[in-house]
């Protein structure tokens, strides 16, 4: 998996590979090594939401900050 691929990419090769683990006609070693990527490719999902969240938490932080600093004056 391409660590520098963006959430989105990753998101569609995500859906990509569920659609190949649906089909049931695959053998047991392909379906264990897409199970493997699914799992890999919805992890790195959750990190970079969890770092969107993060950049979002801050900016919310930092407009609650200015709009409590301008209410005082």
């Amino acid at each position: 998996m391409d660590k520098n691929m963006t959430l989105e990419q990753a998101n569609n090769l995500l859906e990509e590979t569920i659609k190949k683990l649906e089909n049931n006609a695959l053998p047991i070693s392909e379906s264990v090594a897409l199970y493997t990527e699914a799992c890999e490719l919805l992890a790195f999902c959750m990190n970079e939401l969890s770092v969107c969240k993060g950049k979002i938490d801050e900016a919310n932080d930092m407009l609650a900050k200015r709009i409590s600093e301008e209410g005082n004056e």
